[in-house]
């Protein structure tokens, strides 16, 4: 297995969401074809009511938590939208799996982690010869979170300990040096 990840980690806040969206732009520009998705806020009056993925291919958003959703699991003080995230960000991950030179997963957190589907096609994803830059709540107790951790060819960074500048560069510099 030659799957190499890049794992961003670090408490809510510390900027996980911001190194991988600054890195999939900065990317970009050395014509690396990626896929995957990256997460938004959603906010109103100033206030994060949701969030949504972001569709790298396509630029399509989709809601897949909310304050004010009335029905799915509850985290904190938002509803999952199961049904969006098994269907679109799966269908992105799949697609994307099979073109794209990187995959970017923003996040693989509780969230995501609430959906058998996405649980599956991620251990799937770590078994193939697969390079994927992802956000990672490191500190929750997932079996794949654990696998993730102890895979071979994982470089993990947690922005509790580093700065972000210092890791997306290091990054940066990592994976244009393994698809180059």
């Amino acid at each position: 297995m030659n799957t190499v990840i890049w794992g961003v980690t670090g408490r809510p806040g510390t900027g996980k969401t911001k190194v991988i969206n600054t890195l999939h732009y900065r990317l970009l520009s050395n014509n690396i074809s990626m896929g995957g998705v990256l997460t938004r806020d959603i906010k109103e009056h100033g206030k994060r009511t949701g969030i949504e993925i972001q569709n790298i291919s396509t630029g399509i958003s989709y809601e897949i938590a909310n304050v004010n959703r009335k029905t799915g699991p509850r985290l904190q003080k938002f509803r999952i939208n199961l049904e969006n995230i098994d269907n679109y960000l799966i269908k992105e991950l799949e697609n994307s799996s099979s073109k794209a030179d990187l995959i970017i997963i923003d996040m693989i957190g509780p969230m995501e982690l609430f959906s058998t589907k996405f649980c599956e096609l991620t251990s799937k994803l770590l078994e193939q010869d697969k390079k994927i830059l992802c956000a990672i709540q490191t500190k929750y107790n997932h079996p794949i979170i654990k696998e993730i951790k102890k895979m071979r060819n994982v470089k993990l960074y947690d922005l509790n300990e580093k700065h972000k500048v210092e890791v997306i560069d290091d990054i940066y510099n990592n994976i244009i040096e393994k698809i180059e």
